[in-house]
């Protein structure tokens, strides 16, 4: 819960929104909640990956699928591939639902060998 703020902060980034599945803007009450329910089940699977100790990004599993975001601040670095290989390596491979125009996004996960959907 400590990371809540971040989260829906990465979350309601306008280039996040836009190649996510939700595009609407998220309220906290509404991100609280949801997170709340996330962290209670047995194994929450919502995973945040930091370099140097610094917060870079975001994945979660749910059944076959991985979502992920970068924060906008460490876009462009490589991180996304790095933390969908350590995913990969941790879990296994997973598939990745993401927007035909999100190049960058596909091409991550594909390189960590994900099996990547164009939606």
């Amino acid at each position: 819960m400590d990371d809540a703020q971040r989260l829906l902060d990465w979350r309601n980034d306008l280039l996040t929104r836009a190649m996510s599945k939700t595009v609407g803007h998220v309220e906290m009450d509404t991100h609280v909640a949801w997170l709340t329910a996330r962290l209670e089940r047995a194994d929450p699977q919502l995973f945040i990956a930091e370099v140097e100790g610094e917060p870079v990004g975001t994945f979660r599993l749910d059944d076959d699928e991985i979502s992920f975001t970068i924060a906008p601040l460490h876009r462009g670095r490589g991180y996304a591939k790095q933390m969908l290989c350590m995913a990969r390596e941790m879990f296994g491979s997973f598939r990745a639902e993401v927007k035909r125009d999100n190049l960058a996004s596909a091409r991550a996960a594909a390189a960590a060998g994900h099996r990547v959907e164009l939606i």
